[in-house]
């Protein structure tokens, strides 16, 4: 998972950063220098941050968290990478698993690639306070299960569609989750996550070429639960 952390203001973007992390970690940081589950990536007194910066930094990602189970990997003003270097680290992203988050601390989100952008979740820092992005309930959810299991019948030919439904629904719940992270609740965070690696498993089904019809009517009675 990507988070693009918005904010002009730096101070109030570390101030908001290490509550977010804290949030994700699901405990208390104080210093996110001194987390070994966090890694840094800090250039801010330099006037760039090259492909082979990048490329040093995701060594250091190839290893499990050491005492969470997950690890972050935050790159302060990551307006600062050069085209060649989001180009680099944008296959990290794309591959990067449940236990790897990636935060990109940017004073504007036009200043990063639109495949860097279209693959994150952007944070505001507006006023002082966290605001994530909004993101329209798919019908779907909205129906009851017999209702579910006939507009999955329809589509349950069309991989396109399968797959477009995945991500309008993972969507939803990336910003839900979001929201959860802002006012640290820590246990609806916990129950979406494990939505999340649901969907993120059903996809993986669906492009393995699995029953598309029984493996979205299982994720439907797993959100349903």
């Amino acid at each position: 998972m990507t988070y693009l952390f918005i904010s002009k203001n730096t101070k109030q973007q570390t101030d908001h950063l290490i509550q977010f992390v804290s949030t994700l970690l699901e405990k208390d940081i104080t210093s996110i220098q001194e987390t070994p589950d966090i890694h840094i990536l800090d250039r801010r007194e330099e006037n760039s941050i090259g492909i082979e910066d990048v490329k040093d930094f995701v060594k250091e990602m190839i290893f499990k968290p050491f005492g969470a189970s997950k690890q972050i990997a935050i790159i302060y003003e990551a307006e600062k990478l050069t085209t060649q270097a989001q180009n680099s680290f944008l296959k990290t992203l794309e591959e990067s698993g449940d236990d790897t988050i990636y935060i990109l601390c940017v004073d504007n989100e036009k200043n990063v690639l639109p495949t860097i952008y279209s693959r994150s979740k952007p944070i505001y820092i507006k006023q002082g306070v966290l605001e994530a992005a909004t993101k329209v309930k798919p019908p779907i959810l909205d129906q009851d299960l017999v209702e579910q299991f006939g507009y999955v019948d329809s589509i349950s030919k069309d991989k396109v569609e399968c797959l477009k439904l995945l991500t309008d629904i993972e969507e939803y719940f990336r910003v839900e989750l979001e929201n959860e992270i802002k006012n640290d609740n820590i246990n609806s965070s916990k129950a979406i996550s494990e939505q999340l690696k649901y969907i993120q498993e059903t996809r993986n089904k669906i492009n393995s070429n699995c029953n598309k019809k029984l493996v979205l009517e299982a994720l439907l009675l797993f959100l349903n639960a």
